[in-house]
């Protein structure tokens, strides 16, 4: 029905108008994501098996929830939900469940369809019907992109499984169904695609089928159902079970054979006749019997107002939607005859529909979420050209397909958009229609006329075309909304919840007063449509969401740019992009402020005033940080409630609840029943502290006067900071909110060169120069590249709330925030009291002559100041040194008074401790006098303001929380310009860390090596990770570290390399000519050597080098000792003098390489464009990290044994050997050196590289590469697991490090499961047996100076190194941002996870290499801890750290301490429990001693100094016993031997034996164990 609209197309049916269909559907207000997991696949199917991966993670986080829920297909049968450990697993486990003859799904996208593709080509011989529901996204190119594209999927074409796309997400989840039938029909696996986030993650009301529906179409699995085709009935008979069970106890066979020449052709042409061709004829059966219980028609292609048309779009996915409105368009405006076709079947490819729709068209464009550019077409251009070919030959000769003329043969178009989920818009669809008829050109220049047919939408590139025409085919009387927000910040949730709201008042408004269509079926009378739009940073970085509603069907899906409403949850927007543009004439703009409409005024631009007046905006402002503080003292909580009151600000602002006549008790029930269902798993409490932040929304909105335009503009809200006034001569490494100092970066050494686009220049024209949206598509942008280390200078500003603020009269330096801070925030430093005010003098104090006379006194007031600091610190004083400082120089009164104000304001800026930083000032003082130095902490505008160095430091109050206003900006980086122009601190402020070699520095003392700048700034951060996030601080240590144990072996190296080169140029002629006296057999092999190794001349044998030699013909000494001294002094320059970071001092290049696999490190480290890693750094794909680590480890230490061991040796031969300089054997050793020829200080000055990934990447998708590289022993690889013990990056899903208590997105806690019964994997355990001899650590930021010693023992190992480190992850976990490092020392200190090192060095046993130090009470089973009030014992267990984090809050329930004794202490339910009553499942056996009732045990805890009283689950208690053998496993490696444990035998034993009760154990279990352990001693 070409002619119909697209309402009428998937509404109308066979019956005809005016008969209702049987089932019409049910309306839900959902995503995509949702409607075809929720209500489709969870409801038929009876096994999910997936892995996350964006943007159908959801789908398998939904299915684990139903199975959690204990929710059963329509037949009632229960399902199986399982979480791959990769993608390639996932669909290997998926069709291994389909053909024991189960409905099985598997939800992918992206990367996870080609990972898992050698899956796909096996699955159509086994006859699965299973189905993959398919978000389509873009594929890793040259860059990672997690949005939509669709050549995923095209990748998979030649499969041989079936592909349905849908348009929308109705008929997706139609197609759902309809493929399912298909593929039980024809024998063959199927994948139902739709467009990744933009139709998956898009909010509209939808139809979701009846129960009735699925079961009368689909019909149960194991019916028995004619075989439909010949071939069937050879092979099964007459009739077969609906889904085969291929695999089948009753009826074995062998499924999947080898097969050589005599067979295996003959299997893969037969499936041609005999299973491929019959499935269009299926799927169109399918269809039609859909169509006629739904009303809702489809085909194997749509056609919409195509019958007149003489150019026609084809598409597939939801462009077809967005084309169609611009068909209208055209129709209307142009009066051009222009339809549009989707291709709902893409594989078998509908090529005969194809050939009828276009026969007689003009012009045929074809768009596609791709572009193959090596390929003579993208793959549904191909498709259609072949099918109007063999149209052409059906003419000629007959065939099958429908004939086609010549003259019937159309003009085809092909262009590439939307790649990425790019914006496609109402202008792109009308520039293709232009250029197809001549109307445009290419930017190029070159158009339709000129035989150009490729164009590309949306971008600006040479062949782009766009229309002039930029209309917003939104629907008559549709209200558009756009929110702006940060990332964190709830904007999200926000926007989901008012879609589902709308959505709900839609259906109220349509019940109200019912009408309905030719079917029978309730007319809507709303429609909404939703979509978010965010990068791949984490929290803070800025963020959109759009919402349409509309009385009609919205069919634009596209960034909205002409909106009636924006609601700005982002203080700070207009200091990064303009959230007024495209505003409507008298549009509302609601604001976050708690500030006065009349500075709310001023904060915004002046350019903007004149836009506001003249479009008549309304202007709101809300206080929504306030209104979320008085409803949750939790920190994290505020920021993600923010969004609420917007929600409630929306229903205030705009007239939509009086246009729908909704009176406030029915909105309130409505968005309370929206909060129930989102967040009532969580707790009433939870429920009502939302309630109370949308009703503060809804009351506190403001509306503003307009101001005048020549206002004061503080927009930027930032006050000016007091630059240095000598800024040009300074040269200063970027840092972020530094830019306007005035001082330049650092220039390259002169004689370095650098290729463009490795420079900060070239990346900043490109990524960094206010393109916004519009970037340019040249051939930079086509690189994987970024500039290193360019997060230095990308300001946090614009996601701060708070800034911690130094108290430098209270500060001790312990260095622990410091360490603790994620972000390289908290630049520090010790600097001798003379140095600070010289640099203050020099920098600040403008007039020569007044600058001149204070340094002249600079002498002076250091002694002066001196003496008052020895006297304030000898008197526990706290007058802060610029008071003191301040009250000298205002005696100087023969110095100008206006110079020594410049001089006091400078140093009233500044932080400078003396006061309680003993060992930087009181300790040197009284060793040296005259020495003892101030210490700083400047706080950087990296800061996101997590508040976590604020929280480590604790009772010392030397760091507090303080809203950040412009004023504090200010001062703080001013602050932060002063630290750059001082010099790095000197090693007697650094105590007994030995900067020269921290390998031999005092444990304690290495924390200091974070006071050395070029070892703090290792990472530079600027990054888009989660403020406070676990895994930046151990990620710094890395980078740390690494430079610090690095660094001085490369100068040191520089050195004695130019010492050498200087020796060869005084003595190595000399030396050269008396070896030559001496042998010539000896000269003749070094100069050989030379020339193979340093000059280049070596050939592949020694037949070929000796040719190559005689062709250059005779190499003089002179040649041979200046070649040598060249590649010296490179080598040393390449050390010590190379700038290796545009921009930034030059001081050697990179001490490592990273290699890192993708999750959350990637994704907040590699995000344009905030680079924070200043080294060569690589991420490839999920699983690989740790293999591209290897390799780069191998090859790199192959370069550097070619050209900078072997050129030493070489030297170190000539200049200082007497004899046997060189030999046969050295000359082959020099040309193929390797590390196993290395001596330990070759080794030792090898770059290294590390390997990064989380506990997903390495411990499960990866887990198989990670082992192979720890068994290779490479000794410059190092590698680091970041174990959040979930996969935080794809938003919480378990993994096979998650604990026991589940809580995840794909591992729940329902009636059906607590969690998993599967212990813990523990990654570094498992590498000390069976791996040869790496060394293993697993640290964390719980102890800081371990965890560095650590780092340090590895690098100094020859050998692998691998670290398993715990790291919070805040979204996940449910802790504020301030708390990593109190939850890293809490799951240590509870046996959640411990700290151990096994150390190969120490010697071939495990009790030799194990060790347990840092762990408390290190010989018993928990750590006997006391309570803070009272100083009483307990056992400090994982329930404990448990109630810490909202992850586990499903496992406990507090009551009251009169209730505490009809419950059975954990303590003693703990002693009736061994990890084999748990194996055997005695836990669940109500007679037996290990019986543990769910809920009825119970535990103390002081929580913020009142003691609580809590009962758990049963799972939490089996994470107890889990946790507790674990324990017990690492002891005994440990060779401790553990007196809990053999006293909990023997009383197991007594109760086994009955010589004691059950009911004595438990009411006395932990006393009568204490008395074990006495008696044992005796």
């Amino acid at each position: 029905m070409p002619n119909q609209t697209a309402e009428q197309e998937v509404s109308s049916s066979k019956p005809g108008a005016g008969s209702k269909p049987k089932y019409p559907g049910i309306s839900v207000t959902c995503n995509g994501n949702q409607l075809v997991t929720q209500w489709v696949e969870t409801r038929i199917t009876e096994g999910g098996v997936f892995y996350p991966i964006t943007p159908s993670t959801e789908g398998g986080e939904i299915y684990q929830q139903a199975f959690a829920q204990g929710a059963l297909d329509v037949w009632g049968n229960q399902k199986l939900a399982i979480e791959c450990e990769g993608e390639h697993a996932a669909q290997g486990g998926a069709t291994a469940v389909a053909v024991t003859g189960k409905r099985t799904v598997n939800f992918t996208s992206g990367q996870g369809v080609v990972y898992a593709m050698e899956q796909y080509y096996h699955a159509p011989g086994k006859l699965s019907t299973m189905v993959v529901e398919i978000g389509a996204r873009a594929l890793t190119k040259h860059a990672l992109n997690v949005h939509c594209g669709h050549d995923d999927f095209y990748a998979a074409l030649d499969t041989g499984w079936t592909m349905l796309m849908g348009r929308d997400a109705q008929q997706a989840a139609d197609q759902a169904v309809i493929l399912r039938k298909c593929n039980e029909l024809a024998l063959n696996p199927g994948m139902n695609i739709q467009d990744g986030m933009l139709t998956t993650h898009s909010e509209r009301t939808y139809r979701a089928p009846e129960a009735d529906l699925l079961r009368e179409y689909l019909g149960a699995p194991d019916d028995t159902i004619a075989c439909p085709t010949p071939a069937q009935r050879e092979l099964f008979g007459p009739t077969r079970r609906r889904v085969p069970e291929m695999m089948d106890l009753k009826n074995p066979i062998l499924l999947g054979p080898v097969q050589n020449q005599e067979h295996h052709m003959n299997g893969c042409i037969a499936r041609r006749d005999n299973f491929s061709e019959p499935i269009l004829r299926m799927l169109e059966q399918c269809y039609e019997e859909f169509a006629q219980l739904t009303g809702r028609r489809y085909g194997l292609i749509q056609e919409y107002r195509t019958e007149d048309a003489d150019t026609v779009f084809v598409s597939l996915g939801c462009a077809a939607e967005n084309i169609e409105c611009a068909c209208d368009y055209l129709r209307e405006q142009r009066n051009a005859k222009v339809g549009s076709i989707h291709i709902n079947v893409i594989r078998p490819f509908p090529e005969a529909a194809v050939i009828n729709a276009l026969r007689g068209k003009k012009n045929v464009i074809v768009i596609e979420r791709t572009d193959e550019a090596l390929a003579g077409d993208n793959p549904l251009g191909r498709d259609i050209r072949t099918a109007l070919s063999k149209g052409l030959e059906s003419g000629k000769h007959g065939g099958d397909l429908p004939s086609l003329t010549d003259d019937e043969m159309p003009r085809i178009f092909r262009g590439s958009y939307g790649m990425g989920s790019r914006d496609f818009r109402p202008e792109h669809s009308l520039g293709a229609y232009e250029f197809a008829t001549g109307q445009t050109k290419r930017k190029d220049g070159f158009g339709a006329e000129d035989g150009e047919s490729y164009f590309t939408l949306g971008i600006d590139h040479p062949y782009s075309v766009v229309s002039k025409d930029t209309p917003s085919l939104l629907p008559t009387g549709a209200i558009a909304v756009r929110f702006h927000s940060i990332g964190g910040w709830g904007m999200i949730t926000t926007g989901k919840n008012l879609g589902e709201i709308v959505g709900k008042f839609g259906q109220i408004i349509s019940e109200r007063d019912p009408s309905y269509d030719d079917l029978g079926q309730l007319e809507d009378k709303l429609f909404i449509m939703a979509n978010p739009k965010y990068g791949s940073e984490k929290k803070g970085a800025p963020t959109n969401y759009f919402l349409t509603v509309a009385p009609e069907r919205i069919l634009v899906n596209c960034e909205l740019n002409h909106v009636d409403v924006v609601l700005c949850c982002d203080p700070k927007a207009f200091t990064h992009c303009n959230p007024l543009e495209g505003m409507n004439k008298g549009a509302s703009f609601v604001w976050e402020s708690n500030e006065s409409p009349e500075t709310a005024w001023q904060r915004i631009p002046a350019r903007y005033r004149q836009y506001i007046k003249e479009n008549n905006i309304r202007v709101f402002i809300l206080p929504g940080f306030d209104v979320a503080r008085k409803a949750t003292s939790r920190p994290d909580l505020q920021l993600r409630m923010q969004g609420n009151s917007f929600l409630g600000a929306f229903f205030r602002v705009s007239s939509f609840l009086k246009d729908h006549n909704i009176g406030e008790e029915e909105y309130h029930q409505i968005v309370r029943d929206q909060y129930e269902k989102k967040f009532g798993r969580f707790g009433k409490a939870v429920v009502e502290s939302n309630m109370e932040v949308m009703l503060g929304g809804f009351e506190r909105v403001v509306e503003i006067k307009y101001g005048e335009i020549d206002d004061a503009d503080t927009s930027s809200m930032r006050n000016p900071m007091l630059a240095p006034h000598t800024a040009a001569d300074n040269e200063m490494p970027g840092t972020a909110g530094c830019d306007a100092s005035g001082c330049p970066s650092c220039a390259m050494p002169e004689g370095q060169e650098r290729a463009p686009f490795q420079t900060m220049e070239k990346f900043d024209s490109e990524f960094r120069n206010d393109f916004g949206y519009h970037q340019p598509a040249g051939a930079f942008a086509s690189l994987a590249v970024m500039g290193s280390g360019s997060g230095a200078t990308q300001s946090k500003y614009v996601a701060r709330r708070e800034t911690p603020v130094y108290i430098a009269e209270n500060c001790t330096q312990c260095m622990e925030c410091i360490t603790a801070c994620p972000d390289t925030a908290l630049p520090n430093t010790a600097q001798d009291i003379s140095t600070i005010l010289v640099t203050a003098i020099r920098n600040y104090v403008a007039d020569k002559d007044a600058q001149k006379a204070l340094l002249n006194e600079v002498k002076g007031l250091d002694d002066r100041c001196r003496a008052r600091m020895n006297e304030n610190v000898a008197n526990k004083g706290k007058e802060p040194f610029k008071d003191i400082l301040s009250s000298e120089v205002n005696q100087l009164t023969s110095i100008d008074a206006g110079a020594r104000d410049e001089f006091i304001t400078i140093i009233n800026k500044l932080p400078l401790a003396y006061n309680d930083v003993t060992a930087i000032y009181r300790s040197v003082e009284k060793k040296t006098p005259g020495n003892g130095g101030l210490f700083s902490i400047f706080v950087s505008d990296l800061c996101k303001g997590c508040g976590e160095c604020v929280q480590v430091c604790g009772d010392h109050d030397a760091l507090r929380m303080v809203s950040e206003t412009p004023d504090l900006n200010a001062e703080l980086t001013t602050a932060q310009v002063f630290s750059r122009l001082l010099p790095d601190t000197s090693q007697k402020f650094l105590g007994l860390y030995k900067d020269d070699t921290p390998e031999a520095s005092r444990e304690a003392a290495l924390r200091n090596h974070l006071m050395v700048r070029r070892n703090y700034e290792a990472l530079v951060s600027g990054d888009g990770a989660c403020a406070g996030c676990g895994e930046k601080s151990v990620l710094r240590a890395v980078a740390s570290v690494t430079e610090a144990y690095m660094r001085p072996m490369y100068h040191s190296k520089a050195a004695r390399l130019r010492e050498k080169a200087n020796e060869l140029e005084s003595n190595g002629a000399a030396k050269l000519t008396a070896l030559k006296e001496r042998s010539e057999e000896e000269y003749d092999l070094f100069k050989r050597s030379v020339a193979h190794v340093v000059m280049g001349f070596g050939g592949e044998n020694d037949a070929d080098t000796t040719h190559r030699l005689e062709a250059h013909g005779d190499i003089a000494d002179s040649e041979i000792i200046d070649a040598l001294i060249t590649v010296l002094r490179q080598d040393a320059f390449n050390h010590r003098d190379i700038q290796a970071i545009d921009g930034r001092h030059a001081n050697g290049m990179s001490v490592m390489y990273m290699g890192a696999h993708t999750g959350c490190n990637t994704v907040y480290g590699s995000t344009p464009p905030s680079n924070p890693h200043p080294y060569p750094w690589m991420n490839s794909l999920f699983q690989d990290g740790a293999t591209i680590s290897w390799l780069f480890g191998e090859s790199s230490l192959l370069n550097h044994a070619r050209r900078s061991v072997a050129p030493e040796r070489l030297a170190t031969a000539l200049l200082e050997r007497e004899e046997n300089v060189s030999s046969e054997r050295e000359y082959f050793e020099l040309t193929h050196l390797d590390d196993t020829q290395m001596t330990d200080q070759e080794v030792r000055e090898l770059p290294k590289v590390w390997a990064i990934g989380g506990d997903g990447a390495m411990g499960d998708i990866g887990f198989q590469n990670v082992s192979k590289v720890v068994l290779q022993n490479k000794p410059n690889v190092k590698m680091l697991m970041l174990d959040t013990q979930v996969y935080s990056n794809t938003g919480g899903q378990n993994s096979d490090s998650s604990n026991m208590l589940g809580g995840y997105d794909m591992n729940q806690f329902g009636v059906a499961s607590q969690g998993k019964l599967i212990e813990k994997k523990s990654v570094a355990e498992t590498f000390t047996a069976g791996h040869g001899s790496p060394y293993i650590a697993q640290v964390s930021m719980a102890n800081s100076a371990k965890l560095y010693k650590a780092m340090l023992d590895g690098l100094e190992y020859r050998g692998t190194a691998f670290y398993q480190c715990y790291t919070s992850c805040q979204p996940e976990h449910g802790v504020g941002d301030n708390m990593s490092a109190d939850q890293a020392r809490m799951i240590r200190d509870s046996r959640g996870m411990p700290e151990f090192i096994y150390n190969p060095r120490a010697g071939e046993t495990m009790q030799e290499g194990f060790e347990l130090k840092g762990n408390p009470s290190i010989k018993r089973d928990w750590w006997e801890a006391k309570y803070p009030s009272t100083g009483d014992k307990y056992n400090n267990t994982v329930a404990h750290w448990a109630i810490t984090e909202a992850r586990f809050r499903l496992h406990l329930k507090e009551i009251p301490e009169a209730q505490a004794g009809e419950f059975i202490h954990l303590d003693n339910m703990l002693i009736a429990i061994t990890q084999q009553d748990v194996i055997y499942r005695r836990v669940f056996d109500e007679k037996h001693r290990a019986y543990v009732p769910d809920w009825g045990v119970y535990f103390k805890a002081e929580v913020n100094g009142k003691f609580k009283y809590f009962t758990v689950s049963r799972q939490m208690v089996l994470f107890h016993v889990e946790r507790r053998k674990s324990w017990r496993m690492l002891q005994s490696r440990a060779g401790i031997m553990n007196e809990d444990y053999l006293a909990q035998k023997k009383l197991v034993e007594k109760v086994d034996n009955g010589d004691l009760s059950r009911d004595d154990l438990l009411e006395r279990g932990w006393e009568l164990l204490n008395e074990e352990i006495a008696a044992a001693k005796e």
